[in-house]
């Protein structure tokens, strides 16, 4: 039976009103993930004292066992880990502060305040670093299999650091709230928190590879090279991920 004509001038309407609503969504959710990369910059750019110097100093600390450790016992690898990571989540959690100040319009943070934050990170260290090596290691063993559902886990997971800070859950609890506020804005989370995540891998490593290049020294001048970009690239990634929490929590 073919269709009334009448009926098929009358869904098509229907069919532009639907597709004109997928396209607005479509580009509300890019302006979204525009204002998380521009609110990330601005923040440095508003705290270069309280952004740049905690992650210069934890960024170093945090590649000294990569490059300054020559030998590549099974001790070193863990000793690796467990010092790149201890640095990178705290610098996480404090970023929440930073964060947190600078939804609250304050116009400075000084040297007290840099050491007031940090010190208020660092009770949340040990459950943000469970929730990050579950969720690394279920990845990392996703990705070996194939790279999209390592991603995709990883994505589910990415919030959990802010939800531990903000709201205080455990590691297994913030990674369900996570999961939670990602459903239904994948791609936000996606191209903000993931991309971060992934972006500072490949750029410190890259930093690592030009001044051992430069330098000939596959130990301190990698260390050099990758700790002065992880000065730079730590803080745009944890701010990145904070404002992403920030936007999907206030419309949960």
């Amino acid at each position: 039976m073919q269709p009334d004509r009448g009926d098929v001038y009358v869904g098509l309407p229907c069919y532009r009103a639907a597709r004109w609503d997928r396209i607005r969504g479509l580009m509300g959710e890019m302006n979204n993930i525009w204002s998380v990369w521009r609110g990330s910059l601005s923040i440095i750019a508003k705290y270069p004292l309280a952004t740049l110097v905690p992650a210069a100093v934890l960024g170093a600390i945090g590649e000294i066992p990569a490059y300054l450790i020559e030998s590549r016992s099974r001790l070193d690898l863990v000793l690796t880990i467990v010092t790149a990571y201890v640095a990178y989540y705290l610098y996480l959690a404090y970023a929440e502060g930073i964060v947190y100040e600078a939804e609250r319009g304050m116009d400075s943070v000084g040297w007290q305040g840099v050491t007031e934050e940090l010190l208020r990170a660092v009770p949340f260290v040990s459950r943000v670093l469970v929730a990050a090596l579950i969720t690394l290691f279920i990845t990392s063993v996703a990705i070996g299999l194939l790279v999209i559902p390592g991603a995709w886990l990883y994505t589910r997971w990415s919030l959990a650091t802010p939800v531990i800070r903000r709201e205080g859950l455990g590691a297994l609890g913030a990674m369900g709230r996570s999961n939670q506020l990602v459903r239904g804005n994948f791609w936000l989370v996606f191209l903000t928190a993931t991309v971060a995540y992934y972006l500072e891998e490949v750029v410190i490593h890259a930093g690592a590879e030009a001044a051992l290049l430069a330098t000939g020294s596959s130990t301190w001048g990698e260390w050099v090279g990758g700790s002065m970009v992880a000065t730079l690239v730590i803080p745009l990634g944890a701010f990145a991920t904070s404002l992403a929490y920030s936007s999907l929590a206030r419309h949960a």
